[in-house]
């Protein structure tokens, strides 16, 4: 982000920037107080995530570590939270967006434009590794209950085009990072949608080495709670769970959005640190709908809460959960100790009680008791009570429901499961309960993927080289400039994952096929077709013809232009079907906009095409 251009200095316009940074700072410090109790909430789940079960959140809103009644009772943790979490996880790591672009208009420059568009944003997304990031905002949301995408541009970034007085100039590209919950502070708890929101501050720990290196501004470093984000006037450090970072000679950078209003039609960004205003300035991004200024955020929550900023985390409902685990597996640990140790009744005075105590009875110990006195002896046999067992078992079936993951391999589920369809059904059930929650993902990574796009759009000004590989495995340089990208419909041509999984997948196209659904007229399934299943199915390496379809589908869509202007003969190598095909669709699509002329040359080589498939079938047949 360029900084802002010093005005001419003047005490009114240096008091209004002292009194801007200190009003940005104390709407900062009222918003961490009113999201302090949420934050020690998320704080509580990162512990019982990590296995430090064994601490609650007190009436002072401090996390604590609760201590044991008895020196004797057992304390251990028997973690189920940490499964469930990386079970979920590896459902939603099968989440693989698939994006396309739709077209403004039928119109073939439209379609070529949202054709390049898409390229585009594929290889923007492939730049910035944009599944290592869904995984790690993923990973936020299912520990804490929302994660954040934020979308910038970089002006660093991309291709060299070149270099003025002495320094190199790139065309830039777009920057998808993940961004914790803990730095998100909206003006209203209770908006729901981040579009709504009237201003958003993202408040984050930096090195003052960076500060200075991005705004040129020199700041005096001190230690930052990478959480707790205090230390903003100088304070002390928050104590609070074990999972808390710290950051080394760092100031926090306070960056405040404020949406579009009458008095500020551009929206405002106002960055302040230490106590200095290091940027102010109109919203920098048009990543809105159509063309307008916007948050560059977009939100990913694991459970959508009625009235609420930010979601609730599955994690959060099982902690009643495995306190209650570990209350049973504890006491019944202390049971068996009973059971195998047991518990000795001893007469006062008639042994030494201290010793007996710290050696216990041994094999072969010699007990010596008084003349006269009774001996010691063990309580009478007692037995686990079925209690113990029953209660495990329903906490795990607590787990299960609360979750949405269950194990179909376990000895409780190996009962229902007689085949292996039955097995797929269960998998698939799970699946389906997880939906929701990866639908959310998908939305989420859906407006990510279009923030993108527009940034793009925003800041090309001339042609951009585009790197692809396309379905032939051949890498590709393709050149966009503005005028191609006139759509930012970006939508997922893919179904959910969860839903619709690849077994299914298929089963389905297998079906089709044998239904004969997927041949032609003369029941011949088509090179192209054969193709695009052998892609499906992950077996491009038995394509005997290497992606030749696709290479003969983009030779027909170049000459398009050159019959329409001159004509053009048919060559030994061109495949009449598709070709033909492709042809007709550039006829049907520029069909108004063809002239009497252009359209006879244009029929003249479909004919062609078509006449010599018709003789060479005639060939085959005699």
């Amino acid at each position: 982000m360029q900084k802002e251009k010093k005005p001419v200095k003047s005490k009114t316009r240096e008091k209004f920037y002292e009194e801007l940074v200190k009003s940005v700072e104390t709407d900062f410090a009222e918003r961490q107080k009113a999201r302090l109790r949420l934050e020690r909430q998320w704080e509580l789940n990162m512990n019982f995530l990590v296995g430090n079960q064994y601490c609650d959140i007190n009436r002072r809103g401090e996390i604590v570590g609760i201590n044991s009644d008895f020196f004797w009772q057992e304390r251990e943790v028997y973690n189920h939270i940490a499964p469930v979490i990386e079970t979920r996880l590896a459902k939603f790591a099968e989440i693989e967006p698939v994006f396309g672009v739709r077209p403004k208009t039928d119109d073939d420059g439209d379609i070529k434009g949202a054709a390049l568009a898409e390229k585009l944003l594929t290889s923007a997304l492939d730049k910035n590794d944009f599944m290592s990031v869904v995984r790690k905002v993923t990973v936020w949301s299912e520990t804490c209950g929302t994660g954040f995408y934020k979308i910038v541009w970089n002006n660093a970034g991309g291709t060299s085009i070149g270099s003025v007085n002495g320094e190199e100039i790139f065309d830039g590209e777009a920057e998808i990072l993940p961004v914790s919950p803990f730095e998100i502070f909206p003006d209203n708890l209770t908006t729901e949608d981040i579009e709504n929101a009237g201003s958003i501050i993202h408040a984050k720990a930096v090195p003052v080495a960076e500060i200075k290196r991005k705004y040129g501004v020199s700041l005096a470093g001190d230690k930052v709670s990478v959480f707790g984000l205090s230390g903003v006037s100088g304070g002390a450090i928050n104590s609070g769970a074990e999972v808390k970072g710290v950051m080394d000679d760092a100031a926090v950078v306070i960056e405040k959005y404020e949406k579009p209003t009458e008095e500020f039609p551009e929206g405002r960004l106002i960055t302040v640190a230490g106590g200095k205003l290091l940027y102010y300035g109109e919203l920098p991004y048009k990543n809105g709908k159509n063309g307008t200024r916007t948050y560059p955020f977009v939100k990913q929550e694991c459970v959508k809460v009625a009235g609420g900023f930010f979601g609730l985390s599955v994690i959060e409902r099982l902690i009643p959960v495995q306190r209650a685990y570990n209350a049973v597996k504890n006491r019944k640990q202390e049971f068996i100790n009973r059971l195998c140790m047991g518990v000795m009744t001893v007469e006062d005075g008639s042994v030494d009680v201290d010793a007996l105590a710290e050696e216990g009875l041994s094999p072969g110990k010699i007990l010596v008791y008084r003349q006269g006195g009774k001996a010691p002896e063990l309580m009478a046999d007692f037995t686990m009570p079925a209690d113990f067992a029953a209660e495990e078992e329903n906490l795990i079936n607590e787990f299960v429901r609360i979750s949405g993951v269950s194990d179909v391999t376990s000895s409780t589920s190996k009962s229902m499961v007689k085949s292996g369809t039955a097995l797929e059904i269960l998998i698939e059930q799970d699946n389906a309960r997880m939906a929701v929650h990866a639908e959310t993902i998908r939305e989420s990574v859906l407006n990510t993927a279009k923030q993108a796009l527009r940034l793009y759009t925003q800041f090309t000004a001339g042609i951009r080289a585009v790197l692809f590989s396309d379905k032939a495995g051949k890498l590709r340089t393709y050149y966009v400039d503005k005028t191609a990208l006139n759509s930012d419909d970006v939508y997922l041509s893919n179904e959910n994952e969860l839903l619709y999984s690849r077994r299914q997948k298929r089963e389905t196209v297998m079906a089709l096929y044998s239904s004969g659904l997927l041949t032609d007229d003369a029941g011949v399934l088509r090179p192209a077709v054969k193709e695009k299943l052998l892609s499906l199915f992950g077996f491009n390496e038995l394509d005997y013809r290497k992606g030749i379809s696709r290479l003969q589908e983009q030779k027909a869509q170049q000459e398009n232009e050159v019959i329409r202007a001159k004509g053009l003969n048919i060559e030994e190598i061109d495949d009449d079907a598709i070709h033909e095909d492709e042809h007709t669709r550039y006829v049907l699509s520029e069909y108004d906009e063809l002239s009497e002329e252009e359209k006879g040359r244009l029929f003249a080589h479909i004919k062609a095409h078509r006449e010599r498939s018709k003789n060479n079938i005639k060939g085959e047949n005699v």
